[in-house]
């Protein structure tokens, strides 16, 4: 069967006659929308949207290998207010965490903002705090992720919206809409119901570079006069992002939705900078702290290995330039990624782009290829602007894994039966006696979850060990590990 809107892609020559104007067969799509939706005018006439409902959301890059589910949190309450006529939003949201952690989430309240090109959190004590421009920018865009704020942009007189390139794939009867404030959406319609199904936008994730970020909407149900979604489903490039089941309430009073004044005034805050301490632990070994997330560098008679590049380009090239100071004169060759996890991998890019090969476990090796291979041309990061190949060795099984130069050798080792990570590494330096490991244990945790089975790798590979440097906390000893963890046993998702 030829559908009607088939027919206009194949005639394209095709118009609608509305007024004393002829539409485009675009905007004739946008039209047919709204008449689904209730009607040109009544999508005209809305000033304000209130979504209110529960939800999930997942924590992006925390899996418990690159290609599993994502650990997810329970949103016990969502509310998004959004004030149409003046392009602003605010979210407030209470979600649980149900997953294992050494800082559970528990009825955190969550209160998200923009308005115009202003983006800002309300933090606990009610303070609002300006965020960043590319964060602004994707808060802007969000703003259209909804088939009533595309359409009102669409059909607006006089126009602040451009709908083109009229085509129809997977499905979809597919139009690109270009507003006047500088969004560009990719939006879907369903051919049949003409109602809109699928909204897209380009973004920027440090860790994953160029993504899409493609809002769902489905379950249109009869709200004010209009039928909007009562699911929305959001995915970041192929994870998904949250997903909610809201009621809808037209041309609700949201009250005064505009940035606090002393947040339109405020400077866009700077990234944050990087500040590295060196502890030595032993002769050639230094604990890499001074934020959250630590490194260690080991040094051998010829080279030097770094344990960990974490978090971002900021942290891990710093972490280098240290790392370089204190073992001038010889080549950092490697770094060995303890597992996959955002935090724990987002400056391998970086490390790459400085020429050093990667040690991870053999889950990974897809994972870091593809890290490497893709695309940051929103953000243009240090491997953008330094290009190298991705050179990468990988821990077998269980292990172990070694590196020897000389007198000093290094084991890495797979923590086994971890229930934060599959292909968590732990690294040992047998004559320190010292273990480094990451998220197993951390002294000043509120919770130590997987704690015990740390103790009992560490037991069933008889390792010998004194000291742990943890790289989220500080320098403990294996005494204190095994006193906190009397009794435990290892627990499991």
């Amino acid at each position: 069967m030829v559908t009607r809107w088939s027919s206009v892609l194949m005639v394209s020559a095709a118009v609608t006659a509305y007024g004393c104007t002829r539409l485009t067969p675009e905007m004739q799509v946008a039209r047919d929308a709204a008449e689904a939706m209730g009607g040109v005018d009544a999508v005209r006439s809305a000033t304000t949207l209130v979504m209110e409902g529960t939800g999930t959301q997942y924590r992006l890059g925390q899996n418990t290998t690159p290609n599993a589910d994502l650990p997810i949190y329970d949103v016990e309450s969502y509310k998004k207010q959004v004030d149409l006529r003046n392009h602003r939003w605010r979210v407030e949201l209470v979600r649980t965490g149900k997953f294992l952690t050494g800082n559970p989430v528990n009825q955190q309240r969550q209160i998200q903002a923009m308005d115009k090109d202003v983006a800002f959190n309300v933090g606990a004590n009610g303070n609002a705090t300006r965020q960043s421009s590319q964060v602004a920018k994707d808060r802007h865009a969000e703003f259209y992720h909804h088939p009533l704020v595309i359409l009102q942009a669409a059909l607006a007189e006089p126009p602040i919206a451009t709908v083109s390139n009229l085509r129809e794939e997977r499905g979809h009867t597919i139009v690109d809409v270009s507003t006047a404030d500088g969004t560009q959406l990719t939006v879907h319609f369903d051919p049949q119901t003409r109602l809109p199904v699928v909204a897209e936008s380009i973004s920027y994730d440090s860790n994953l570079g160029d993504v899409t970020i493609a809002t769902t909407f489905s379950d249109y149900a009869e709200a004010g006069g209009l039928r909007l979604p009562g699911t929305i489903s959001q995915k970041l490039d192929k994870f998904p992002n949250g997903d909610y089941r809201v009621t809808n309430t037209v041309n609700a009073d949201v009250g005064d939705l505009a940035a606090p004044a002393e947040v339109v005034s405020a400077a866009e805050p700077a990234p944050p900078a990087a500040d590295v301490t060196a502890e030595e632990l032993a002769d050639g070994v230094w604990l890499l702290a001074g934020q959250s997330h630590n490194s260690v560098l080991v040094e051998f008679p010829s080279y030097a290995a770094l344990i960990e590049a974490p978090q971002n380009d900021t942290r891990t090239l710093a972490v280098i330039q240290k790392a370089r100071e204190l073992v001038a004169g010889k080549p950092l060759q490697f770094v060995i990624n303890t597992h996959h996890h955002f935090d724990h991998s987002g400056g391998v890019r970086a490390a790459v782009g400085e020429g050093l090969t990667i040690i991870t476990h053999e889950i990974n090796r897809p994972f870091f290829e593809d890290m490497v291979a893709r695309k940051h041309t929103v953000v243009a990061d240090h491997l953008s602007k330094n290009s190298k190949p991705l050179s990468i060795q990988t821990v077998p099984g269980d292990g172990p894994y070694e590196l020897k130069d000389g007198d000093r050798a290094l084991e890495i080792h797979r923590i086994v039966g971890d229930a934060h990570n599959d292909g968590m590494l732990m690294v040992y330096l047998p004559r320190e006696r010292i273990l480094v490991e990451a998220d197993a244990f951390a002294s000043n945790s509120a919770a130590i979850p997987f704690a015990a089975t740390l103790v009992k790798n560490i037991q069933d590979r008889k390792l010998r060990v004194d000291r742990i440097a943890a790289l989220h906390g500080p320098l403990t000893s294996l005494a204190e590990l095994e006193k906190k963890v009397k009794g435990m046993a290892p627990q499991t998702n």
